[in-house]
């Protein structure tokens, strides 16, 4: 019978696996990005601008208009779907409440000047 010692043993080991020194061994998990996932918050937060926005419409067009965009691009992300879906919706909400206040505004001016 021959004999081994266990470091004779453990020795293939060697070859199929790499050893990591620097985290003892241990390989941590790597971290998952979601590139998108500012789109959604970002739609959330240029609609909650755009509510104010609406009020002059030179300001609440063009929030409104890249909080749509940003929210419907973010509704592809499955994890910030709600947040996107959301944002999306007050954005257009309010991108419709600017462009009637905009039409309103240009009537009363023309009405105005008449």
């Amino acid at each position: 019978m021959e004999e081994t010692t266990l470091g004779e043993e453990l020795d293939f080991l060697d070859d199929e696996y790499e050893i990591d020194d620097t985290n003892d061994g241990i390989e941590s998990m790597p971290m998952t990005s979601y590139p998108n996932q500012w789109n959604a918050w970002t739609s959330l937060i240029l609609g909650i601008v755009g509510s104010l926005g609406w009020i002059v419409p030179i300001i609440g067009l063009p929030v409104t208009i890249v909080g749509t965009v940003l929210g419907a691009v973010g509704i592809k992300n499955k994890s910030m779907r709600g947040i996107a879906i959301a944002g999306f919706v007050v954005n257009v909400v309010f991108l419709t409440a600017s462009i009637a206040k905009g039409i309103i505004d240009i009537i009363r001016y023309l009405k105005k000047t008449n």
